[in-house]
């Protein structure tokens, strides 16, 4: 499978157009089509072949693609084979951010197949609340990749041992010797382990995980921003705020209101 990043503005929120679940294959093995200003998001639990302005992908299932507006897509199937979708308009404005074409979502294929699917549920007649729930999507396969917290392979067991020794003490200050020491490894190589398994600084990999806590507290509590700031270990709220940012692309506040509008 060739590798392939797509550049996605997200830092505002997508229009959902249509969503659901298809079939395809009863009568035709190969189908192609595009869709012009219209991005599209497609998870599968059957095996084939995509084909992406000619860039070929492996379809297993477990995988979840994203494919730009426009996009030359051609499907080949082995037979009847169904998959849930996603159709959307992103306005093009705001920073971009980094978006694999294909992606195994392992053990997370289930929960983000239950997002598309409840997105799909209230596009009818909560179209807001909808678009923003796909928003949350597109944002964990962005930020999360499933692969990096529910791993196809079995962590080392010193990382294993300093992921969970970084889950328990989140709110607290963190060490990186002290996590090195209680895992019974070097600095160095816990430092290479981190960056081989999760393409992250052990510091980078504490400083995301402290933001995807504080995200899920902001859309899903009433709890003040400074003291979600202080629950996560990020007390500093110029720092927090700085960090939110640089992973959700807006402002603490902004975040919180955008998550909780379809709730409303």
């Amino acid at each position: 499978m060739e590798a392939a990043v797509w550049q996605m503005p997200l830092k505002n929120p997508p229009r959902l157009v249509q969503a659901g679940r298809a079939v395809h294959g009863r009568h035709r093995l190969e189908q192609e089509f595009q869709l012009p200003e219209l991005w599209c998001l497609h998870l599968y639990n059957y095996h084939g072949q995509l084909i992406i302005d000619g860039r070929e992908f492996e379809i297993r299932p477990g995988h979840v693609s994203v494919t730009p507006p426009s996009a030359r897509i051609v499907y080949r199937f082995t037979g009847e084979s169904w998959h849930a979708f996603a159709h959307f308009h992103l306005p093009p404005h705001g920073d971009l951010v980094p978006m694999p074409a294909m992606q195994d979502l392992g053990q997370g294929y289930g929960a983000v197949a239950r997002a598309v699917d409840e997105s799909a549920g209230w596009l009818p007649s909560m179209p807001c609340r909808a678009s923003v729930r796909l928003w949350d999507v597109l944002w964990q396969l962005v930020n999360h990749p499933f692969s990096e917290h529910t791993p196809r392979r079995p962590l080392h067991p010193a990382l294993n041992q300093a992921v969970r020794d970084i889950e328990v003490h989140l709110a607290e200050p963190l060490s990186i010797p002290d996590i090195a020491r209680r895992a019974d490894i070097s600095h160095n190589h816990l430092t290479r382990l981190f960056k081989a398994e999760f393409n992250l600084t052990a510091e980078g990999y504490i400083r995301r995980r402290r933001a995807e806590r504080a995200m899920h507290l902001l859309a899903h509590t009433t709890m003040a921003v400074k003291s979600i700031a202080a629950e996560v270990g990020l007390p500093d709220l110029h720092f927090f705020n700085k960090t939110i940012r640089s992973i959700a692309g807006c402002s603490p506040r902004e975040y919180r209101e955008t998550h909780t509008a379809g709730r409303v």
